[in-house]
């Protein structure tokens, strides 16, 4: 069975899923000191949380809650305040909810987001943060696909580095492409469309300049045919018109994109940039943080069929 198959089916299960919670308002991901009304009773609001349009949510100060209406129609909350939902529900939101195509990734979301440690963030930070050992950690899951002239390589930050080393290298271990970056930099963009073969396994690592011989562990990555980079590339660019990504919920919606079509270094990029636009969201950060071991899976599935 193809990967475009499998996530399909995994999508059509999701949303098969999620149609039975039609009038239920779903939490996508919280902040602070977000609470909603049970009974009567205040209780913690939490990522996965199922609401009826009878209820309300109460925000305290700095807090954020994103919300999934029926219909995958989202909203994000960040005004202290009490909200009764069948009003928020009632209020037309941005042009993006009455789009199809946008719904279609909400779903995804709302399936991961909800499955990652059982609907709950793990807790961890895996994102940009300071790391004690000389050699960087990569962030981009392995078997990663990429668009040839765009290759996205994302590492954690090293103290005292005084820059980093990124190596490409063919199935034969050798050096074809070196890159440097600045002591500030985490990431780099590359242009590989002359150097690299559609669908061949080419490795990358990252090393400090301070310790260059410390190399990280060395990840697949391929690139995609030119004929399907075009057709994703168009795909992606009408759902970025139709996206706010300014938003945590747009950059959320983006990663799914990217995450369905095996594109995990741009998925883990984009779920990092709705962390940012939103630190320590709980939903974003699962969804961030699983991406991995999501990841992982799905290549093991592929590799046993």
């Amino acid at each position: 069975m193809s990967y475009i198959v499998r996530q399909t089916l995994a999508l059509v299960a999701g949303l098969t899923i999620l149609s039975g919670y039609a009038q239920n308002i779903t939490i996508l991901a919280t902040r602070g000191d977000v609470q909603v009304e049970q009974g009567g009773v205040w209780a913690k609001a939490v990522t996965g949380m199922k609401l009826t349009e009878q209820q309300k949510i109460r925000l305290g100060p700095q807090s954020y809650v994103a919300l999934v209406f029926p219909g995958n129609k989202t909203r994000e909350l960040r005004q202290s305040g009490t909200y009764t939902l069948a009003e928020l529900l009632a209020q037309r939101g941005p042009a993006a909810d009455d789009n199809p195509y946008v719904s279609r990734y909400t779903g995804y979301v709302i399936s991961q987001a909800v499955a990652s440690s059982g609907g709950r963030a793990s807790g961890k930070t895996l994102g940009a943060v300071t790391r004690s050992t000389m050699a960087p950690t990569p962030r981009v899951p392995a078997q990663s696909l990429f668009y040839a002239d765009r290759v996205q390589l994302h590492w954690d930050r090293v103290p005292g580095s005084e820059g980093y080393i990124v190596e490409i290298l063919d199935e034969a271990a050798q050096v074809i492409h070196t890159q440097e970056a600045s002591a500030d930099q985490t990431s780099v963009e590359i242009n590989l469309e002359q150097k690299l073969k559609p669908g061949a396994c080419y490795y990358w690592r990252v090393s400090t300049r301070r310790h260059a011989s410390l190399r990280s562990t060395g990840l697949c990555l391929r690139v995609l045919p030119a004929e399907r980079a075009a057709a994703l590339k168009k795909e992606e660019e009408n759902l970025r018109r139709s996206v706010d990504l300014n938003t945590a919920v747009g950059q959320a919606i983006l990663g799914a994109f990217y995450e369905q079509n095996g594109l995990f270094g741009y998925a883990w990029n984009a779920y990092q940039q709705a962390v940012a636009l939103e630190p320590g969201a709980e939903g974003y950060v699962a969804l961030r943080d699983g991406l991995a071991q999501r990841a992982l899976t799905l290549h093991q599935t592929s590799v046993t069929e």
